[in-house]
């Protein structure tokens, strides 16, 4: 009787090994900074880094030196900023003038409506704005 249990014993073995091999693999998630080579900040900008941030393209996305952020979320999934000033039209233009500088493609372009989408380093991010008060969203 001790010689039964053996194959039994070994066919529960061999099944707990394969279910563990096909456990779902993770994919890996973006990564929050700029591939190695430095991203010189534009002239008059300053970077998410500078500003205190963790999260995102921080030495690649820049916002203009006289950013006042009212408003941040911080966090893996997405970062937002909140801004009062400069006014949004200053903002918009500053991001047109430099995204592409700085390794991001804008994707689409409303100078009408001081809106704006972008991507890079794995990113999607979106800048939205009337008079004083604006917001940047970026998402991996």
């Amino acid at each position: 009787m001790a010689v039964a249990w053996r194959p039994l014993a070994a066919g529960l073995a061999l099944a707990t090994l394969l279910a563990g091999c096909s456990a779902p693999v993770r994919p890996e998630p973006p990564s929050a900074a700029p591939p190695s080579a430095s991203v010189p900040v534009p002239a008059g900008g300053v970077s998410l880094a500078d500003l205190g941030f963790r999260n995102g393209p921080v030495t690649a996305f820049t916002l203009p030196q006289t950013a006042v952020i009212s408003t941040r979320v911080d966090q893996p999934n997405g970062v937002t900023v909140v801004l009062t000033s400069p006014s949004a039209p200053e903002i918009a233009g500053y991001l047109r003038r430099e995204l592409p500088g700085t390794g991001f493609t804008v994707t689409a372009d409303r100078e009408s409506a001081a809106s704006l989408t972008f991507t890079g380093y794995g990113w999607q991010g979106s800048f939205t704005g009337s008079g004083s008060s604006s917001a940047v969203i970026l998402r991996p």
